[in-house]
């Protein structure tokens, strides 16, 4: 009986766990969305496509500097001590320090590919993030271990709403790229501040060789998978960047973050996964049930939304952004189409991260960035900005490679396949009415 109840309990913790995750993603798409909108309406395509190229190239660094020890954190069985919490910071710090100075070594082959300086100020400044960013993960874990998502997700949407208000302040001023430059410092320094206060950890550094030899031994896997999905991110700021110059940057960037946007409601559950199907992989039935409703109920959530923007997205850009952009629906349909696919089995990467299967992952994302940039040179020459679109949907040809993964437990998509065409094939109607 206490067995039952204690699994009731963490059911019913895990669902208001989702739902504040969800609320929180939802709430974060507005904001994310209206700062995007404020920002390409006061500093243009030009000022916007430097910011991307700076954040994009940062970001991976920031990502990469966590190691993959936040995830070890909120999987490994026993609860970590502080001193567990100690030395999974000074992991984080030493990883932190090394790729801020890397990232600053990069900048003079950097300026040579671009063939421009412009980005390299902006660029400077957000490095100075990557610690944080890193630092960050250790607090958070701690509260996602916790399943304490209501407060994680108000510290996470506190510090979206501040960046944005600080963002826009200083876009209507004209400080051009500076603006969202100054709203990411800000929000990222926010969520480092709340997250170890409401946490209760005191940032402190302690070394244990055993302790920190099994966090990376963990993470190598975690990280060479997700940060080789990371490397997508590359794309658009590297190969954009060289042969379309700021401006195509920016045009991509904005389609890419509106679908991502709209779509964050699978990196909820995808946080949540980790969390709720750790504790269901003894039970084969249960893991493969939960994972199939809730990649179903993750897609029949996702596809209006993104389709949605699809029909209405002339309008909106034209009343809300400015006709300058409106070349970004050549490459919405495509990146939507993404995203939707990328909900399918995004869940099914995160149970494999809980099995332990982090390297059939990490092939599986080596293949989709493989693909992504192979398309992108060879369809950008010919077709412009709408190159980078085919090259999407060209490489979600690697995401079957995990499917391999779950043979214990397949996957069944009867129920989900014709919702997913559906939705598919309403993102690229627009396209046929402007023709």
């Amino acid at each position: 009986m206490a067995s039952c109840v204690r699994q009731e309990g963490l059911s019913q913790a895990t669902l208001r766990g989702g739902a504040f995750l969800a609320a929180r993603y939802g709430l974060g798409m507005l904001v994310s969305l209206g700062n995007m909108l404020v920002l390409t309406w006061w500093i243009g395509p030009h000022a916007y496509g430097v910011f991307v190229t700076a954040i994009g190239l940062v970001s991976f660094l920031a990502s990469v500097a966590r190691a993959g020890v936040d995830t070890y954190l909120v999987r490994v069985e026993s609860v970590p001590c502080q001193k567990t919490y100690g030395v999974a910071g000074t992991v984080v710090v030493l990883t932190s320090v090394a790729l801020t100075l890397a990232g600053g070594a990069l900048i003079p082959p950097l300026v040579r590919w671009f063939g421009s300086r412009e980005f390299v100020a902006p660029y400077v400044v957000l490095l100075l993030s990557v610690p944080v960013v890193g630092l960050t993960g250790i607090p958070t874990a701690k509260l996602e271990r916790e399943l304490d998502f209501r407060r994680l997700a108000s510290l996470e949407l506190g510090g979206q709403v501040l960046g944005l208000l600080l963002s826009s302040a200083l876009a209507w001023a004209r400080c051009g790229v500076w603006a969202p430059v100054a709203g990411q410092m800000v929000w990222q320094c926010f969520l480092f501040a709340g997250t170890c206060r409401y946490s209760q950890l005191t940032p402190c550094l302690r070394f244990d060789r055993l302790e920190a030899s099994a966090m990376l031994r963990y993470g190598a896997g975690l990280t060479a998978s997700l940060r080789t999905w990371q490397l997508r991110t590359l794309v658009n700021p590297l190969l954009m960047g060289k042969f379309v110059g700021a401006e195509g940057v920016a045009f991509v960037a904005f389609a890419i973050r509106t679908a991502e946007a709209l779509g964050s409601v699978r990196l909820a559950a995808g946080r949540l996964a980790i969390a709720a199907l750790a504790r269901m992989q003894t039970n084969r039935e249960r893991f493969r049930n939960a994972l199939e409703q809730a990649l179903f109920l993750q897609v029949v959530t996702l596809g209006p939304l993104l389709c949605g923007f699809a029909l209405l997205g002339s309008w909106g850009i034209r009343h809300f952004a400015g006709s300058r952009w409106m070349p970004s629906l050549i490459v919405y349909p495509f990146v939507a189409a993404g995203v939707l696919v990328n909900s399918v089995y995004n869940l099914q990467a995160s149970a494999l991260f809980v099995v332990g299967k982090q390297w059939l992952v990490m092939r599986s994302y080596a293949a989709h960035v493989v693909l992504l940039s192979a398309g992108t040179l060879i369809f950008l020459p010919k077709l412009g900005i709408a190159g980078y679109g085919w090259a999407e949907l060209l490489a979600c040809g690697a995401y079957p490679l995990l499917q391999g993964g779950l043979r214990a437990t397949p996957v069944s998509y009867r129920r989900l396949a014709p919702w997913l065409a559906t939705f598919a094939a309403l993102l690229f109607v627009p396209m046929f009415w402007t023709n």
